[in-house]
């Protein structure tokens, strides 16, 4: 590989945080998409156990729009888990190009970047499988208490 001259050499720090700041924002946007999801289905709870007597109609209408809900939820989350995977991977070739695996590159036999994950598959890196995990018992717990409890 060619030496990167100075103006390479920016264009591709600019780019790496460019990169490092998408990913922090999504970090922290599927947070909120999660914790909000949560609430909701807690909210829902607290607002159902309340009622005496819901008609059944009522009921389906809110175990649909509760389905909605999640499955708007799981897709955000992966397209948001694609995401992140080609920005992280987009820093992983940022790192290669700067040579920041390469050993003696920067410093006399270690490489400037050893913590770095070099990992290429996205359910090891990334929480996504854990927030659908967790929105998924969410929404299968509320909806068999709420089937169980108005539909028999």
């Amino acid at each position: 590989m060619a030496k990167l001259d100075a103006v390479q050499a920016h264009v591709l720090a600019e780019l790496a945080k460019e990169q490092g700041e998408q990913l922090r924002f999504m970090a922290n946007l599927d947070l909120r998409l999660v914790f909000g999801y949560l609430t909701a289905q807690f909210i829902l709870v607290g607002w159902m156990t309340g009622q005496e007597d819901i008609a059944l109609h009522i009921v389906a209408a809110i175990l649909l729009v509760n389905a909605l809900l999640f499955s708007v939820i799981v897709l955000l989350l992966i397209r948001h888990g694609r995401r992140r995977h080609q920005a992280s991977q987009t820093s992983r070739n940022i790192d290669s190009a700067l040579k920041l695996y390469d050993p003696g590159f920067y410093f006399e036999g270690r490489i400037k970047n050893p913590d770095r994950q070099r990992e290429t598959n996205p359910l090891l890196l990334y929480w996504h499988p854990i927030y659908i995990f967790i929105c998924s018992v969410a929404f299968f717990g509320v909806s068999l208490l709420i089937g169980f409890t108005y539909l028999f």
